[in-house]
């Protein structure tokens, strides 16, 4: 294959990301504003997102409409007044008051780098991101108890028939307030091979939004090979440090041979948008990879 194909065809995977992230991001924020809008809502638990023109952002309820004149009540109890004209956008988000501010919810609770936590995001929430700058991915809920997540590889230089995709479904057997069970498949097709390859698993996770632990324990399976007779193990925690930093660590350990795969990093939290750096490693050596991960959520 010609150099100018592979530098073509890496264009187009690229294009393909930009334009997934940009429809996704226009679309969700045209949503948001349509349906949350500007005007008081009946239901005192909601918070509301106030972001004016000039860019501030203040979280709580608007209290009255008088005309072109808003009345707003943070989370704190602060009334402020400003003009309709001065609002940028308003929508409803997820979360609560800790320590004298406004802590928006994790919108990728679900997981944490890559690995599935035991959380859901619940009906009609959902994300679309990219892993690894080359993998495009999806995932929304499905009812109160159950989600579906999935993607596909976009590397530069390969063939579309050689790329590979994914699905994940999950379901959610426990829920508490500080404990989720769960059970779910991953499957992966790689590209045009006759074989595919996946892991059924189930997962614990214990917290609340300030810190987390996460354990699984996974059992790998080929499409002509069958189950593995060596499952995987998950461990991992996050601990959140401030309304927008979370640092989560992900290792995946295989007890028949001693070997382990490390990963710690942040994540940047907004109220829809999450970033991630982190690095992995493995305990066989190899050096660190890095990876960065960013989605947007509803």
């Amino acid at each position: 294959m010609s150099t100018n194909s592979h530098l073509s065809r890496g264009r187009f995977h690229a294009a393909t990301i930009v334009a997934v992230l940009t429809c996704s991001t226009g679309s969700l924020a045209a949503r948001q504003v349509r349906e949350d809008g500007l005007r008081v809502l009946d239901d005192t638990t909601i918070v509301q997102q106030v972001e004016l023109l000039d860019g501030t952002k203040l979280f709580g309820r608007i209290a009255r409409i008088d005309g072109t004149q808003i009345l707003f009540r943070t989370v704190g109890g602060l009334e402020i007044g400003f003009q309709r004209r001065d609002v940028k956008q308003v929508r409803v988000v997820r979360g609560q008051r800790y320590r004298g501010e406004f802590w928006p919810a994790d919108p990728s609770d679900s997981r944490l780098f890559l690995a599935p936590t035991a959380r859901v995001p619940g009906q009609g929430h959902g994300y679309a991101g990219v892993y690894e700058l080359v993998v495009p991915s999806f995932g929304v809920g499905i009812g109160k108890m159950g989600m579906i997540s999935g993607g596909f590889s976009a590397i530069p230089g390969i063939d579309l028939e050689d790329q590979l995709f994914y699905i994940a479904p999950k379901l959610q057997l426990l829920s508490s307030e500080y404990v989720q069970g769960a059970v779910g498949l991953f499957w992966v097709k790689p590209g045009t091979s006759e074989e595919s390859v996946g892991m059924v698993y189930t997962g614990i996770t214990a917290g609340d939004f300030r810190a987390s632990f996460s354990g699984g324990i996974s059992f790998p399976f080929g499409s002509r090979s069958g189950f593995s007779e060596d499952p995987l193990l998950m461990l991992g925690g996050e601990v959140r440090t401030s309304k927008d930093v979370k640092f989560i660590t992900e290792n995946w350990i295989v007890p028949g041979e001693g070997t382990a795969i490390l990963s710690f990093g942040f994540r940047r939290i907004d109220s829809r948008l999450t970033v991630e750096a982190a690095v992995a490693t493995s305990t066989k050596g190899g050096g660190f990879l890095p990876l960065v991960n960013f989605s947007i959520a509803w």
